[in-house]
Order: C-alpha cells, then structure tokens, then sequence
C-alpha cells in the first residue's frame, strides 16, 4: 500500500508518532525540495513526495532482523564463490579452470593494474563491505556500537558502485560468445555467486533507511511548524541528503552524521558539465581503440566495440549484440545528451516540466552504471580464455578507457542537482518567484 504525504491530506497526529513530540514528522524531497509533513507509516506502506512522486519514506515489517539476515547470507555465499572452482572451459582437449578471485587477479598479473583494481572493488570489495556494513548497523540498532555514524555514511555513498549485478549479466553474455566454440561448465562457486547476486539485492529491498539513522538520532526539526507546499530554500531550511535531516540554512553541518550540508550542491552545474566534457573527450578513443585482443589459432585480431557488435551480429548472436550496442553505444551516448539537456534546462531561468524532468533524470542515473556490462565480459574473458596460441583473450586500452567514460558519467549524474530543476516552478508562497543556479530568490 501505497500513502503521498504532503498537500492532498491533513498527516495523522499521534503520540507514537515518527519524532516522538506527538508531531509527524517534517521532511524535505530530495528532488524537488517540498516540505511535507510525513504520515504516520504502517508496516509495507510507502510515502511519496505530492509534486514530484519521489519515495519519501518506506516502512519495513522488521528494520533489523531480515536485513541483518539477508546480509549474512550474502556473505557466506560469497565466501563460497571464492573458495571453489567459479567457471572451467575446454577447447580441443585443453582445459582452463578459474576461481572467482582470478577475475581481477589475472588482469593484474598482466599489467592491467588500473582494470584489475576496478574489477575487484565493484564484485569484491564494495559488496562486501555493504553487507558487513549493514550487519554492523543493524547489531549497533540494540547495541550502542562505534563509528556507526560514519559506517552508514560510507554504506549509502558506495551502494551504487556495488555492480554485482552487472557482473552477473556480463558472465551470461559471455557464456553466449564462449559457447559455440568450447564447453563450458559451471563451478559450484559460480551458483554461490547467483545466491550472493540475489540476497544482496533483497537486503538492500528490506534496508530501512529512516529506522536506521532514527536509531542513532531522531532527525532533527524546526522549532516552528512550517507549512506544507514551500520549498525548504523560501524557508531558509535545507536537507541532508546523508541523513535525510533538516536544518536551518544558516548550519554548516548535519547535527546527526556531522556531514557538510548545502541548500544546494556548490557548482552542480559547472562540475556536472565538466565530468561530461571529460567523458566526450574519453568517448571517442574508447571506441576507437581496441578494447580486446583475441588469439586463436595463431592469428590475432583486435576488436573494438562497434566491431565486436558486427560481429555477433554478423554470427547470429542477435540478443547478446543488441545488448552489447544498448549498453556500450546507445546508452552512454543517450545519457550524455540527457545530462547536458537538464544541465541546460536547470541554467535556464523560464518554466520547465520539474516532473517529467525528474523521471528523465532518476532513469539515465540507474541505467548508466549497466555501461560497465562490456567491460567486465571482457575482465572475464580474460581470466577464462588462456590457451596461448589455441585461443586466448587480453583486454587493452579501450577497456580501461570505456570503464573512466562510464565512471565519469556515473560522477556527473551525482554532481548533478536535481532540484535545479524545480527551482525555476513558482513557489507556494510567491507564485511568480523563481530561482537561480546558485539557490538565490529572485
């Protein structure tokens, strides 16, 4: 079920309610700044923002135990996908077995440092750590633990960069590439590794983010009641975005994780455009270098992106090219354009459609990091296909530059404010009020 809190009805009152003081409890949306007055949520319902629909809130039937559960399990089954045999291949009576951990370790015993490192922080490292984070939070929800503030800081900032997932859809491509010249059997650390993909979403499904930081300090609040429909700036408050506290504009910090708050992120455009201009300039060697060297049979062949979709396309592979070209071609392209368009739109001082302009943003900001898919198909080649002449695949320098292109996109969606967008709506308290990139009422 489903509740919008804010202007289509009065919140519900109640001495058990959010902030304790028999008062809902007052937020900011993080991306169109409104203020609304949070309902008194039950077990599974929502609460979503009245202007631009975004989640506000989301109540969970256990905060603690199921995340914590989920957590644990994601971790001995990641424990398992390193201690057996991940993926073996056969050609022609030669045998290649690789254990998860050779992913990165092979790219970096062949002078891909760069790539290596990259390849075990975002199926390795990064997971694992939210998930020993997310065990830690939820045992420092009945026990006082240390460094809570901070584990929960790191927790929200690295889950995007979290691309097990993606990792996941990378292997089945390459098992479609592999399949109709080898035979491919699958470890038992390979189906540890589905597990591991599958409980590492569902905890962060059942993370509930207001219960966690409430745990360790109730969100701080204006001493007055606001009014519902202004925007946290013509009020002079702002949002953490860590936290999700707000404050008044004159505070530096967040007097809950102590994190720099701003009204509104300093030069988000002038960052933002900068990291797309980086990411064109990089586009354009990434494409047009190889990104992988194949040897088979003695003869090498190096291919870049475009050429190795001609030729899956060319071999029949219809499904694996057409995700190949939507995740390596069309969709850092598409998401480029977008970016500059909004950036565009955020610097122009006239109406613009907030909402349709939201979704647009919060879609390219999701799909972006599914760049990374051809990258790791070719991390993972790499470490399987080792048969020297016979067959054998090495990564080269447009992989490593595919990777700074999607990186660089993914920064710039985070640069990006996208309550630029609605500061240019007329406001609640002065309809023709509008205001700049800088947050400032005209």
């Amino acid at each position: 079920m489903k509740i919008t809190a804010g202007l289509t009805a009065q919140p519900t009152i109640s001495p058990n309610s959010v902030d304790g003081t028999g008062n809902s409890e007052l937020v900011l949306c993080p991306h169109c700044d409104l203020a609304q007055y949070l309902p008194v949520l039950a077990a599974g319902e929502e609460a979503h923002c009245d202007r631009c629909q975004q989640q506000l809130d989301a109540r969970q039937y256990d905060p603690i135990l199921p995340p914590a559960l989920y957590a644990a399990s994601a971790l001995l089954m990641l424990l398992l996908a390193n201690l057996f045999p991940f993926v073996s291949m056969a050609i022609a009576g030669n045998r290649s077995e690789i254990h998860f951990f050779d992913t990165s370790a092979v790219l970096f015993n062949q002078f891909h440092q760069s790539l290596a490192i990259l390849v075990w922080l975002i199926i390795q490292a990064v997971p694992a750590f939210c998930m020993l984070a997310v065990i830690y939070l939820k045992i420092g929800m009945l026990y006082r633990l240390p460094a809570r503030i901070w584990v929960a800081r790191v927790l929200f900032m690295l889950k995007p960069w979290s691309m097990v997932d993606i990792f996941l859809m990378g292997l089945l491509i390459s098992f479609v590439k592999l399949v109709a010249t080898a035979e491919i059997s699958l470890g038992m650390s390979f189906w540890a590794f589905c597990l591991f993909c599958l409980l590492h979403l569902r905890t962060f499904q059942v993370l509930d983010r207001h219960a966690l930081w409430a745990s360790i300090a109730p969100s701080p609040q204006p001493v007055l009641r606001v009014k519902e429909g202004h925007t946290g700036l013509s009020m002079q408050l702002k949002l953490c975005h860590c936290c999700t506290a707000v404050m008044p504009i004159q505070q530096k910090r967040c007097s809950r994780c102590y994190t720099r708050v701003y009204a509104r992120l300093p030069a988000s455009l002038q960052k933002t455009l900068a990291l797309l201009l980086t990411a064109c300039v990089l586009y354009i060697p990434a494409n047009v270098l190889p990104i992988m060297r194949t040897v088979s049979l003695g003869e090498i062949t190096d291919s870049t992106i475009i050429s190795g979709f001609i030729l899956m396309w060319q071999n029949g592979e219809y499904p694996v090219a057409i995700i190949i070209f939507l995740a390596s071609v069309v969709i850092p392209i598409i998401k480029i354009a977008v970016m500059f368009w909004l950036c565009f739109l955020a610097s122009t001082p006239t109406l613009s459609k907030g909402k349709r302009n939201g979704i647009i943003y919060q879609l390219v900001d999701w799909v972006g990091r599914w760049s990374m898919v051809d990258v790791l198909v070719v991390a993972f080649m790499a470490a399987l296909v080792r048969f020297g002449l016979l067959a054998s695949v090495y990564p080269k320098i447009g992989a490593v530059l595919f990777a700074a292109v999607v990186i660089t996109t993914m920064l710039a969606a985070v640069s990006f404010d996208p309550r630029l967008l609605w500061d240019h709506q007329p406001s609640a308290d002065n309809p023709q009020a509008y205001l700049n990139t800088e947050g400032v009422i005209k």
